[in-house]
C-alpha cells in the first residue's frame, strides 16, 4: 500500500509561537506513516519541523494528547468521505466504510488508536451520527447504543487488526499471506478433514470480504431486533 505524504504546514526553521497544532499534526502523520508509529517522538518531530522540541508542549501537554488529536485528525478526515442518505442502513455501510478505508490509509495512526477514544469534535460528531442513524431503525435506547457500539466495535477492531499487519516488516507479512497455503493447505486431511477441504478458500478470502460480511451481520440483526421490537417481540425475551 502507498504511503500516502501529507506536507505539513511550514516547513523549515520555525519560532515557538509561530508553530500550530494543525503543523505539529501534519508532520506527525508523515512521519509516522512514513517511518513508523514508534518515530512519534517529541525530539523527532521537532527535528521534521526545525523547531526547539519544547515547542510542542504549547500545544499538546504530552505524547498521549497528541496520539489522541492524531486519531481525532483521522475521523475528521473520514467524516469528509461519509454521505448520509435516508436509509439508515446505507448510511451505517457509508460511516463503516469511510472509517475502514480511512485507516487502511493510514494504519501507523491506527495501529495506535484504533482502541482509544478521543473525545475530540470530530469523534462527538460521528458517534452523535452512529447513535441518530441507528435509532432510525426504531431500536429502543439501550438496544441503539448496543449495537452502535456493535458495528463501531467491529470497524475499529477490523482495522486495528489490518493496520496492525499493515506495519509489520514486509518479511512477516508474506510470511503470515504465505501460511494459509503452505501450512493449513499441507496438513493431512486424515487430522484435519474441515481445514482441508477449505484449505483454497482459506488462502483466497480477504480481508475486504470479512469487513463487508462482518458489517452486513451487524445491519442485518439490526433490521431483525428493530422488526421484533416493532412486533412486540420483546414483550416476551
Amino acid at each position: 500500500m502507498p504511503t500516502p505524504r501529507i506536507r505539513p504546514s511550514g516547513r523549515g526553521r520555525t519560532d515557538g509561537p509561530a508553530l500550530s497544532a494543525a503543523a505539529i499534526l501534519d508532520a506527525a502523520l508523515e512521519v509516522a506513516e512514513r517511518e513508523g508509529p514508534g518515530a512519534l517522538t517529541v525530539r523527532r518531530l521537532g527535528l521534521e519541523l526545525g523547531v526547539d522540541p519544547t515547542a510542542f508542549y504549547r500545544h499538546f501537554r504530552d505524547k498521549d494528547e497528541l496520539v489522541l488529536a492524531l486519531g481525532d485528525r483521522i475521523i475528521a478526515m473520514t467524516l469528509e468521505k461519509i454521505e448520509p442518505v435516508d436509509d439508515w442502513r446505507a448510511t451505517l455501510r457509508s460511516i463503516a466504510g469511510a472509517a475502514y478505508a480511512m485507516n487502511r490509509r493510514y494504519p501507523a495512526i491506527a495501529s495506535v488508536t484504533f482502541a482509544r477514544v478521543t473525545g475530540g469534535v470530530a469523534e462527538r460528531e460521528i458517534v452523535e451520527m452512529l447513535l441518530s442513524t441507528i435509532a432510525r431503525a426504531g431500536l429502543p435506547p439501550a438496544e441503539t447504543v448496543l449495537y452502535y457500539r456493535a458495528i463501531a466495535d467491529a470497524t475499529l477492531s477490523l482495522t486495528g487488526q489490518a493496520a496492525a499487519f499493515e506495519n509489520l516488516e514486509p518479511s512477516l507479512r508474506a510470511k503470515d499471506e504465505a501460511a494459509w497455503s503452505q501450512i493449513y493447505g499441507a496438513l493431512p486431511e486424515a487430522d484435519y478433514p474441515a481445514i482441508r477441504a477449505h484449505a483454497r478458500e482459506l488462502a483466497e478470502v480477504r480481508e475486504t470480504q470479512v469487513f463487508d460480511a462482518v458489517i452486513t451481520a451487524v445491519i442485518d440483526a439490526i433490521d431483525a431486533r428493530a422488526a421484533a421490537y416493532r412486533a412486540g417481540g420483546d414483550e416476551h425475551d
